[in-house]
C-alpha cells in the first residue's frame, strides 16, 4: 500500500474530525477510511451517480450515529 501525506490543511481538520468520530484514532486512519470507501464506490459505479445523490446532512449524522462513529 502506498503512503499518502494530506496536506497540513486537510490534515488539521481529518484530526479534528477524527476526534469528534468514535473509531477512528488519527487523522491518517479516518483518511484511509475515506479513500478505500470512495475507491470502492468508484469500483462499482456509484461514483457516477454521485450528482443525483444528495444527502440532507441531518439524515448523514443520524447515520453515522447509529454506526457509533458520532456521539451527539
Amino acid at each position: 500500500m502506498s503512503t499518502i501525506r494530506l496536506p497540513t490543511d486537510l490534515s488539521d481538520r481529518y484530526e479534528l474530525l477524527a476526534d469528534e468520530l468514535d473509531g477512528f484514532d488519527d487523522a491518517d486512519e479516518l483518511a484511509e477510511y475515506v479513500l478505500e470507501s470512495t475507491a470502492t464506490e468508484i469500483e462499482r459505479g456509484d461514483a457516477a451517480d454521485a450528482r443525483t445523490d444528495r444527502a440532507d446532512d441531518d439524515v448523514v449524522e443520524d447515520r453515522l450515529e447509529q454506526l457509533g462513529y458520532l456521539e451527539k
